[in-house]
């Protein structure tokens, strides 16, 4: 499927609400169990996605648009938000969240048009990318997030399901 970002929008719209109807108001045991040691908790992924909403996707359609490639973009550490959101509830992040995604889902409307996405952009790892694989890989970062939110979560229950796990590939998936 090429890039839209009339499809985009209906995927990035729903992400918000999709993550506060999952997580709101489970148990911590639900919220801050992980996979693995090296692995992050749902809650640390609402975490990150908070940050990242709020110092990534805008920020780099706008060093796009205004600077092309004469200007890398400004390093992500996806770890920040650990340190920056430390305390802060699961509550109140998934409302941080959305009120930031609503936010950039207008300044997105305002800033960027069909014509803008074959627009050049400097990474620090990548080199050049354009405005429409940015957009692209901001929907992906989603539905990648949401999809190991689900995992992790399954996986609290391996043991548990018995012999159904043979039907249960999301157990098993790495």
């Amino acid at each position: 499927m090429d890039f839209s970002l009339e499809r985009s929008a209906h995927i990035l719209r729903r992400t918000p609400p999709t993550l506060d109807m999952m997580l709101r108001g489970l148990p911590e045991e639900w919220l801050l169990n992980s996979e693995e040691a090296t692995s992050w908790t749902p809650y640390q992924v609402v975490v990150h996605l908070t940050y990242v909403e709020e110092n990534d996707w805008i920020d780099r359609t706008r060093v796009i648009l205004d600077h092309g490639t004469a200007q890398v973009f400004r390093p992500v550490d996806r770890e920040s938000g650990f340190t920056h959101f430390k305390g802060v509830g699961l509550s109140d992040l998934l409302e941080r969240f959305a009120e930031a995604r609503q936010s950039n889902l207008l300044s997105l409307d305002e800033l960027v048009e069909e014509n803008d996405l074959d627009r050049r952009g400097l990474h620090p790892d990548f080199g050049e990318v354009t405005l429409g694989q940015l957009l692209a890989t901001w929907v992906v970062h989603d539905l990648n997030h949401v999809n190991q939110i689900s995992k992790t979560m399954a996986k609290q229950y391996a043991q548990a399901v018995g012999p159904w796990r043979a039907f249960l590939p999301i157990i098993d998936a790495p």
